[in-house]
């Protein structure tokens, strides 16, 4: 019988001295791996706007990414309390099958999201803006990762080799710091870059923006400055008889004076669509190739038929049409799960528009507004 100092295991030290042959789990994280493999080979994750529309049934598998990705995620912060337990030997002796099983879930599930979620990119919506590569790219890590720590716990098992182990449970806690932070980048592109630290302490917020923004350099630079319209060599969409005031194209800076020099779209109009419209429509995600982060790119609107605003037309504007549609109508905006835009900011963006969608009005020249949208736009 090897000693406790070999580099084998006995029994007291949680690893059977003749293990059973796991064949099964074997076979079946064969499986998993070259699933894996064999998808990114034949669909390679995306780094840039696709040219070509996916095919229907891979758009139709990518909706299902969201869903199914909190199934990893939940297993494998169970794994890590069962791997808690494992550090003892007589637990590892008890408990090792039990999360050899849970390992093997959560890889399941890890592999089926990351392919899914190469699914849903390919379906277009997501630019190459940096929070779109780094949640990707941390993603298919973490499950690379995943499937690493997966053949080490089982070649722990079923040789006994303590190194093994411990090289496993290090490969682990790198997939758990992956999943976190590609998973965090994951919020930001659905519900916008600022959903989380918005109530947060000024403190924490400033250090999480930080970590953010040092991740981000790690993305590679992008082609074109993010706050710049794509090239499109079609001819411009905005409609004859819209004539916006040529000196306003462009977003100005925020206001920080006093109420008098403030702007209309700048600080009353932008922050309604920052917090109800942008999570789906900004420099890392524009769905139906729209952006709404700023006035030129709002104007330009996306690739939907009609324009999202025409100035002095409120009601021919899609912008004010989507919100106006019944909740249970599909093309309803925001979708389902996003705040609804109040009666108030309603009434304010159609006052907006019918002024002449300007960039550069202020809100001190709003005497016309409607009485509903007056208490929004008060100093």
């Amino acid at each position: 019988m090897p000693s406790l100092t070999s580099d084998r295991l006995s029994s007291a030290n949680g690893l059977l001295e003749d293990p059973p042959p796991y064949h099964l789990y074997w076979f079946g994280s064969i499986v998993l791996a070259a699933a894996f493999a064999g998808t990114l080979a034949f669909c390679p994750p995306v780094l840039a706007e696709p040219t070509t529309p996916a095919p229907q049934w891979m758009a139709f598998l990518g909706r299902f990414h969201p869903i199914i990705l909190h199934l990893p995620v939940g297993v494998l912060i169970l794994q890590v309390l069962i791997e808690l337990l494992c550090l003892r030997s007589a637990t590892e002796y008890r408990w090792g099958p039990v999360a050899l099983f849970i390992l093997f879930v959560a890889t399941a599930g890890a592999v089926k999201a990351s392919i899914y979620g190469v699914f849903l990119a390919r379906s277009g919506g997501y630019t190459d803006g940096g929070t779109f590569f780094m949640h990707q790219a941390l993603c298919l890590g973490m499950t690379a990762v995943l499937l690493v720590a997966l053949f080490l716990r089982l070649s722990a098992m079923s040789s006994g080799g303590k190194g093994t182990m411990h090289a496993y449970r290090g490969a682990l806690l790198l997939c758990m710091s992956l999943m976190s932070v590609g998973a965090h980048f994951g919020a930001n592109l659905v519900h916008g870059s600022t959903y989380l630290t918005k109530y947060a302490p000024p403190a924490v917020a400033e250090a999480m923006h930080g970590f953010e923004n040092w991740v981000l350099k790690l993305a590679p630079a992008k082609a074109s400055d993010p706050t710049e319209p794509k090239s499109n060599d079609s001819p411009s969409k905005t409609p004859s008889n819209a004539s916006p005031n040529p000196s306003s194209t462009q977003t100005p800076p925020a206001t920080t004076s006093g109420g008098k020099d403030k702007l209309v779209f700048q600080d009353v109009v932008l922050p309604i669509l920052e917090d109800k419209c942008n999570s789906c429509h900004n420099a890392d995600k524009d769905k139906g190739d729209l952006r709404m982060d700023t006035h030129e790119l709002l104007l330009k609107g996306g690739s939907e038929e009609g324009m999202t605003v025409i100035p002095g037309k409120p009601d021919e504007s899609l912008l004010v049409q989507r919100v106006m549609l019944p909740l249970d109508d599909d093309e309803h905006m925001p979708p389902d799960m996003k705040p609804e835009l109040t009666p108030q900011e309603l009434a304010l963006i159609k006052w907006w528009i019918q002024s002449g969608a300007s960039a550069s009005q202020k809100v001190a020249d709003s005497a016309g507004a409607p009485p509903e949208a007056k208490s929004l736009l008060t100093p």
